[in-house]
Formats: C-alpha cells, sequence, structure tokens
C-alpha cells in the first residue's frame, strides 16, 4: 500500500481520492470485466433506455468528444448497439445487459463497503462538497 501523501493542496488531494476509489471501484467490478466508467455509462444508458451520442454525454456530464471514444470501446465489446432515431442512437445490446446485470449486485456491495469506512454521516457531507465542487465553473 503506498504512503499516505498529505498536501495542503485541495486538488492534489482530491485527484489521489479520485485516483484510489475509482481503483477501488475497479477492482470491485473486475468480475464483470468493466471498469467503473463503464458501469456509469452503461448503467445510465440503461435508466435513460437509449440515446443519442449528445443526449447521453449531457446525461452523464461527459464532453461529446469523451463520449466517442467510449462509445467505441462500448460497441467493440459488443456491449452496445444502434438503435433506430435521431441521429446515432444507442441501447444496450443483450451483452450490454447480461454483463450489467452481473457489474450491479458488485458495485452495490462496493458501495456498502464505503459506507461502512466512511459512516452517513461521511457520505452525505462527500455527497454536498462534491455537488458544491461541480459548481466551480458555472
Amino acid at each position: 500500500m503506498a504512503q499516505l501523501y498529505k498536501s495542503p493542496c485541495y486538488c492534489t488531494n482530491l485527484r489521489r481520492s479520485a485516483n484510489a476509489i475509482s481503483n477501488f471501484y475497479d477492482n470491485s467490478l473486475k468480475e464483470s470485466g468493466l471498469t467503473v466508467a463503464q458501469y456509469y455509462l452503461l448503467i445510465n444508458l440503461s435508466r435513460l433506455g437509449s440515446a443519442n451520442i449528445t443526449h447521453w454525454a449531457e446525461h452523464v456530464g461527459l464532453d461529446r468528444s469523451t463520449m466517442v471514444r467510449n462509445i467505441k470501446l462500448l460497441q467493440t465489446r459488443h456491449l452496445i448497439k444502434n438503435v433506430e432515431g435521431h441521429g446515432k442512437v444507442f441501447a444496450l445490446s443483450q451483452e450490454g445487459e447480461r454483463v450489467l446485470n452481473l457489474a450491479i449486485p458488485l458495485w452495490q456491495k462496493a458501495q456498502e463497503y464505503i459506507e461502512t469506512i466512511l459512516e452517513k454521516e461521511d457520505v452525505e457531507f462527500i455527497l454536498q462538497i462534491s455537488e458544491k465542487l461541480q459548481k466551480l465553473n458555472e
């Protein structure tokens, strides 16, 4: 385990924390073959049912060019498919649904573990801070 790095820089601390939690979720989802970023995209597409690139990107808070790169990887893995609609519209493929169904309980278990480490008050505090920080560039 890496030594805890202490810095007065908010950015450095948040980036290191983000890397640590991303690695934790990636490891938790390993059995499904998804990274947490892929899980995030697929679970949101599942909630939308289907979406074109622009709508999907707006829904998940990514720019269009980042979305295009992610979509190519998801298509290569046959996790999403093109469906009828305005522009390039995507939905989960049968394989995407299968993998997502495998990943959901793994993600839930990871969530529960984080909640036991942080406790309810800290979890709520992190969500509040995250919401405020996401508004920095508005």
